[in-house]
C-alpha cells in the first residue's frame, strides 16, 4: 500500500488508469479534526464491505476476494493514515495494487467496482485552485493565512510594526477617537485632525487603516507570490471590508468573505478558505464556458468521439466534463478513436465482451498529455445556459 499526500501526478494517474480487474474504488469525505475521523472509518469499511460482496457476486475466484480483504485490512488498520486526514481519502484497490490519497478538496462519497478505476473525482483535485491566501481583517487586529493544496491554513510571520491594529495605524492611544496629538474642545489640529470623530471621522480612519494593511500585506504576498496567481480571500465585516476593497490595486484575485474574522482560529479559517475556493472554481469555470459559448462557436466540441480525435491531435486546449457522470468505453490514445460500452456507454463492457472503462477521465488523460488543460465540474453547479454536459471542449482552432 502507498500514501499520498501530495496531489496526483501524470505517473500517478499512468498507474491507475487501464484495467485492473476486479477494481474497487472508493472516495470518501473526512476531516482534519480527530473526534470526526470514526465518521470516515465507517464510510470507507461500508463502501469496502459493499464493494466486496459485489465482486463476490460476480463470479470472483476464492484468491482474489482474499487479496482485496488483505488490502482493505491494511488499509484500515493503518494508524499513521487515520491520524493524518485532510478533507478527502481516494483508495483504489485492486488484486496486488493499493493506492491511497488524502486530498485538500472536498469529495463525495461513493464506492465503484469494475474492470477500470474510477477516476474522476482524483481528477478534481490537481485540476481546481487548491491553494489561497487569506486575511482575516478587524480594527482590533489583522492576520495574514496561507493554505495550500497539502496543508491547512498556518497564521505567517509577518512584520507589522506601526500598523497591528486600528490604534497602532492612525497613531491613536487605545479608546481614542482621534489620532494622537489631534486638538480637542474645537480647535483645529494639524491636518483637521481633530474633526476625525463620529461615524465619518472613524470611517476615515478605517480607510487610513486599510490601506496600511493592504501595503504591508501586498509585499509579503508578493514575495511568496510574485506572479500573483494565487486568490485571497478577505475577512472582514463592514466598513472595513468595502474599505479594503476599494483600496486595493493589483491583478491578484480578491474575494471579500462578508462578517467578523475575530473568533476564527485556523481549522475555521482553513475550513472557510476551502468552501470559498470550491464556490470560485465554480464561478471561473461557469465564466469561461460562458465566454466560451458566446464567442467562436467553431472552437466548441461536445460530441465525444470527436474530442476523443481532436485530443489526440493535440488540438484541445481546455477539455471541462461533469466528474459526477460515466460514459464507459475504450480509447485509442494514439488515434483517439473511442467505442462504446453496450447501452451507449452505460454498460461495463464493449458488444464483443471487452472490459469499459469511463471514458471521460481518459479523455482527461490524454489532454493533458498532450499539454491541455482540463477542469472538472458538477453539472447540477453550472447554468443549463452555458453546459449541456457530460463534456466540453475548447480547441486550440476553429474547425474549417
Amino acid at each position: 500500500m502507498t500514501v499520498h499526500y501530495e496531489l496526483p501526478t501524470t505517473a500517478d494517474f499512468a498507474a491507475l488508469a487501464g484495467a485492473h480487474h476486479p477494481a474497487i474504488t472508493i472516495y470518501a469525505a473526512t476531516s482534519p479534526v480527530v473526534s470526526e475521523r470514526e465518521r470516515a472509518e465507517v464510510a470507507v469499511k461500508s463502501g469496502f464491505d459493499d464493494a466486496i460482496e459485489q465482486i463476490k457476486q460476480g463470479g470472483a475466484s476464492a484468491a482474489e476476494l482474499s487479496a482485496l480483504r488483505a488490502e482493505r485490512d491494511k488499509i484500515l488498520g493503518d494508524q499513521r493514515l487515520w491520524g493524518g486526514l485532510a478533507r478527502s481519502i481516494a483508495i483504489f484497490v485492486a488484486p496486488g495494487f493499493s493506492e491511497v490519497f488524502v486530498l485538500p478538496n472536498r469529495l463525495d462519497d461513493s464506492w465503484h467496482v469494475g474492470s477500470h478505476f474510477t477516476l474522476g473525482q482524483l481528477l478534481r483535485a490537481p485540476s481546481q485552485d487548491q491553494e489561497a491566501f487569506a486575511i482575516t481583517l478587524s480594527a482590533h487586529e489583522w492576520c495574514v493565512w496561507h493554505a495550500t493544496p497539502t496543508d491547512r491554513a498556518v497564521k505567517l510571520e509577518i512584520d507589522q510594526s506601526g500598523a497591528a491594529n486600528l490604534d497602532e495605524a492612525t497613531n491613536r492611544e487605545p479608546g481614542e477617537d482621534r489620532p494622537r496629538g489631534a486638538a480637542r474642545g474645537g480647535v483645529p489640529g494639524q491636518g483637521g485632525a481633530s474633526r476625525l470623530v463620529g461615524d465619518e471621522g472613524r470611517k476615515t480612519l478605517l480607510d487610513q487603516y486599510s490601506k496600511r494593511v493592504i501595503e504591508i500585506a501586498r509585499r509579503e504576498l508578493l514575495a511568496r507570490d510574485p506572479e500573483e496567481r494565487v486568490p485571497v480571500f478577505v475577512f472582514a465585516a463592514e466598513p472595513l471590508l468595502s474599505l479594503f476593497l476599494a483600496n486595493t490595486r493589483n491583478s491578484r484575485r480578491v474575494i471579500a468573505v462578508p462578517g467578523s474574522p475575530d473568533r476564527l482560529g485556523a481549522a475555521e479559517v482553513d475550513e472557510a478558505v476551502r468552501q470559498q475556493l470550491a464556490a470560485l472554481n465554480v464561478r471561473e469555470a461557469e465564466q469561461s464556458l460562458r465566454q466560451l459559448s458566446e464567442g467562436t462557436a467553431g472552437r466548441i466540441e461536445r460530441d465525444l468521439a470527436a474530442i476523443g480525435r481532436e485530443a489526440a491531435d493535440g488540438a484541445v486546449e481546455t477539455l471541462w466534463f461533469d466528474f459526477t457522470t460515466s460514459v464507459n468505453g475504450t480509447l485509442d490514445r494514439e488515434s483517439g478513436a473511442i467505442e462504446f460500452a453496450s447501452g451507449n456507454g452505460s454498460g461495463e463492457a464493449l458488444a464483443d465482451g471487452t472490459r469499459a472503462g469511463d471514458l471521460l477521465p481518459q479523455l482527461a488523460l490524454l489532454v493533458i498529455a498532450k499539454g491541455g488543460k482540463v477542469v472538472t465540474v458538477r453539472s447540477d453547479d453550472l447554468d443549463g445556459t452555458v453546459w449541456s454536459g457530460p463534456a466540453v471542449a475548447e480547441l486550440r482552432f476553429a474547425l474549417a
